[in-house]
């Protein structure tokens, strides 16, 4: 949890972070990355009805994203584990393929 690191830890999470993202870019790897701010929400249609909310009940948080260009899965879950998020904080990172639509 962020609120565990002290000071300094924070000071050097975020430049190891720096650094990861700093690479990526370099590399041509990061499309996009952005934290989420709290005003998300689920959509459900129930019963022909569509619903806003309420939340899966959860103690995971969706903290933002990477849209990254990889060669395939593999690829993609070897940038996600040379995050350096992994040292600093228990955490868990989904990779997901998008899938291209033409047009």
């Amino acid at each position: 949890m962020w609120t565990s690191l002290s000071p300094r830890e924070l000071q050097d999470h975020i430049e190891k972070g720096t650094a990861y993202i700093g690479t990526l870019m370099k590399e041509g790897k990061l499309k996009s990355a952005a934290p989420l701010d709290k005003g998300s929400r689920i959509v459900t249609d129930d019963g022909g009805v569509m619903k806003d909310g309420p939340f899966n009940e959860t103690k995971e948080v969706i903290a933002g994203y990477f849209h990254i260009t990889a060669r395939d899965l593999q690829e993609a879950v070897d940038i996600a584990k040379a995050n350096p998020i992994f040292k600093d904080i228990h955490t868990r990172i989904e990779v997901h393929m998008m899938k291209a639509i033409p047009g």
